[in-house]
């Protein structure tokens, strides 16, 4: 354990996860309140946090302040606006307006002395704002302390995306970014523009889609119309604190840091959590953790069993998830560090064997125990009405298996992650034919779920098809149980329980050009029309909800989805597809026909191939980021730099023709009268 923090093997030893009870004598030292040996508890408390949103506008080498805006949320409904303008004043309350750099930085740090946040966030707020702070600070002779003692705060860079640290003594930094990143949400982009669009339905006051002139307009916002400058940093410092509060993410932070024993900063560290819960288990037991790096074994291990899609449009599927798959096999089969056999020769009769190969002893491990421990967790919070505590419970648990087939966790065994994928394909195999041997269909399985195909007719209500979901759950669990028991002899931790019931699905072939037969199913992308009285049509890793699709295919794929699942005819379905062919080519649907990818590296780092948004990044003086970018008739060009005509054949041949192929794989589509207007004199698609 020589790389253990002794601060944390102390917490680990006594189980203090985020908040304690201290027992002691105060006294005062040096402007401090201190404690000598105090007695530390695991206390429950759940602090509310005052919380300060920060953005700064500089010029744009960085070397000039322009303004620091700062929105202040604290207990009780307090809330505080204000802009440190350098230059003019505007006439507006919020605004403070001073001549130098080094009087808004001090004017900066008087506020933040008065309000004294627990918590300071902004949008990419380690990786710029606070370096370039700190940078000006040093500038004017300033000591960079934003902290809550007299310690000058200090970067570290890290070496990966995320890695980078801020340290202010005293206070917490959660840049938001890095929250929203940490989460399942996906957007085009993570500018702030694009996520608050997303999740608030408003932007920032000024914004355009190029980088470049975005920067000219804020300078140029600055210089002639201050007043419009003072809102707009106003509203990047509430949009931020607008998009945490409405997804709660400072809370979600707080409820893992009382779970996992970890800062708030370091909350979202899986393989971090895993060793504060995991090592005081160990220690209890009278047992050093080895050392990061030294005595560890390589992760690794087999990804969960995909079973080939039966491509078709089908009434009445269901979608049957087994519950904290990964989780329940560890707590099923007590996979644990410690329980693992690792030498020939100690291997015991009555082992646990994986399907992998390894061998676990019996008895209940430390890994079982802190999972049975979340998983009561988790319902408690189920029962008191707490979302935000279940889901962060969820995600704690789930993480446990990637932890352990990773290289940077102390604990990582091939044989460990193995098993756990072991167990999970073997048992997927064995509930799919249990239920094929009852006489259902199996259509579809990734990792933990099975697509089933009931047999039910397409009238059957929603009512009756549910109920029988329950059966068919109800039964594969018990025989599960039973089949667990009698081959390990160990009780069952897992559920499969009905999660979906699509009134119609689709479950796409492979795109394969010029064929009238369905081909092999495509995994991992699927859509079907969800039972309830709203009808929601409902998308899964097709072309309608991925990030390399023009928002033009996603709507019209979207629009031909609906019309299949309500039974229209193929009348129907090639009017809307000519509809939609017509509209592009008369130029009605050119805002919908950008492209949007991300530059992963430099652009001069693309040597072999050079990928359409690249071609389109080296016409812009500054690329970087997400490229915009429209396909014309002289090849790709970005966006507000358009010099040749529109490539509306393009669009039709590399967008819209490949999902309607798909479709008529399944659905006897003129594919070719569709979009060109020829008829199929075998009517079917050629």
């Amino acid at each position: 354990e020589a790389d253990l923090n002794p601060a944390d093997r102390y917490l680990m030893e006594r189980f203090i996860t985020g908040a304690a009870t201290l027992e002691g004598t105060v006294e005062r030292a040096g402007g401090h309140r201190v404690m000598r040996s105090p007695r530390l508890r695991p206390a429950d408390y759940r602090p509310a946090l005052r919380t300060a949103s920060i953005d700064i506008e500089t010029a744009m080498e960085g070397l000039e302040l322009y303004s620091i805006a700062v929105h202040g949320t604290g207990p009780g409904g307090v809330e505080e606006r204000r802009v440190f303008l350098r230059g003019p004043g505007t006439g507006q309350d919020v605004v403070q307006a001073f001549p130098t750099d080094r009087a808004v930085l001090l004017a900066f740090l008087d506020w933040l002395a008065a309000f004294d946040p627990d918590v300071i966030t902004g949008w990419n707020l380690i990786d710029f704002d606070l370096p370039v702070l700190r940078r000006r600070f040093e500038a004017n002779g300033l000591p960079f302390r934003i902290g809550r003692s007299s310690e000058v705060s200090w970067f570290r860079e890290g070496r990966v995306w995320g890695g980078s640290r801020m340290v202010v003594h005293g206070r917490q930094i959660l840049d938001a970014l890095h929250l929203v990143r940490n989460t399942l949400w996906r957007f085009d982009d993570y500018r702030l523009e694009t996520v608050a669009q997303v999740v608030l339905g408003r932007g920032k006051t000024l914004e355009t889609l190029d980088e470049d002139d975005k920067a000219e307009l804020i300078e140029r916002t600055y210089r002639e119309d201050r007043a419009a400058f003072a809102e707009y940093c106003l509203e990047d410092a509430r949009l931020v604190r607008d998009i945490l509060e409405a997804e709660g993410l400072v809370e979600l932070t707080i409820e893992r840091s009382l779970q996992t024993g970890l800062t708030l900063e370091r909350a979202w560290g899986s393989i971090a959590a895993f060793d504060f819960l995991y090592i005081g288990g160990l220690h209890r037991q009278q047992i050093v953790a080895p050392t990061l790096g030294v005595d560890q074994d390589t992760g690794g291990s087999p990804g969960g069993l995909v079973l080939a899609p039966d491509p078709g449009l089908y009434a009445h599927v269901f979608v049957m998830d087994f519950k904290s798959l990964y989780p329940s096999i560890i707590r099923t089969f007590n996979i644990d560090p410690l329980s693992l056999v690792r030498r020939k020769g100690e291997e015991a009769d009555d082992d646990i064997e994986a399907p992998n190969g390894a061998r676990f002893r019996r008895g209940t491990g430390i890994l079982p125990t802190l999972l049975e421990g979340l998983f009561a967790g988790r319902a408690r919070a189920r029962e008191r009405g707490d979302p935000l505590a279940a889901q962060t419970f969820k995600i704690l648990m789930n993480s446990f298996y990637g932890v352990l087939a990773s290289n940077s966790c102390r604990f990582a065994a091939k044989e460990l992650a193995g098993a756990i994928t072991g167990f999970g394909q073997h048992l997927l195999s064995w509930a799919k034919k249990r239920l094929e041997a009852e006489g259902q269909r199996v259509l579809y399985g990734d990792t933990d779920s099975l697509f089933v195909d009931a047999g039910l007719s397409a009238d059957t209500g929603d009512g009756q098809a549910r109920a029988r979901g329950d059966e068919i759950c109800a039964m594969i669990n018990q025989a599960l149980s039973e089949y667990i028991e009698d081959q390990w002899q160990v009780e069952s931790h897992l559920d499969l329980e009905f999660e979906k019931h699509y009134r119609r699905m689709l479950l796409p072939p492979m795109r394969v050009q010029g064929t009238r037969e369905p081909e092999r199913g495509r995994a991992k992308g699927y859509a079907g029309l969800l039972a309830g009285p709203d009808g929601v049509v409902d998308i899964v890793g097709m072309e309608g909800v991925r990030r390399d699709w023009t928002p033009m295919a996603q709507a019209l794929q979207k629009e031909v989805l609906a019309l299949l699942f309500s039974d229209a005819g193929r009348e129907a379905v090639e009017a809307c597809v000519t509809g939609w062919t017509r509209a592009v080519r008369a130029g009605e649907k050119d805002e919908e026909l950008v492209y949007r990818t991300a530059l992963r590296k430099p652009v001069s780092a693309y040597t072999k191939a050079k990928p359409p948004h690249v071609k389109a990044a080296e016409l812009l003086p500054h690329p970087r980021g997400v490229i915009r970018y429209l396909m014309t008739v002289d090849g790709p060009q970005p966006v507000g730099h358009i010099s040749a005509r529109i490539d509306y054949e393009h669009y039709v041949q590399k967008q819209i023709e490949p999902l309607i192929r798909t479709i008529a794989q399944i659905f006897p589509v003129d594919v070719d009268g569709a979009l060109w207007g020829r008829l199929d004199l075998f009517g079917g698609s050629v």
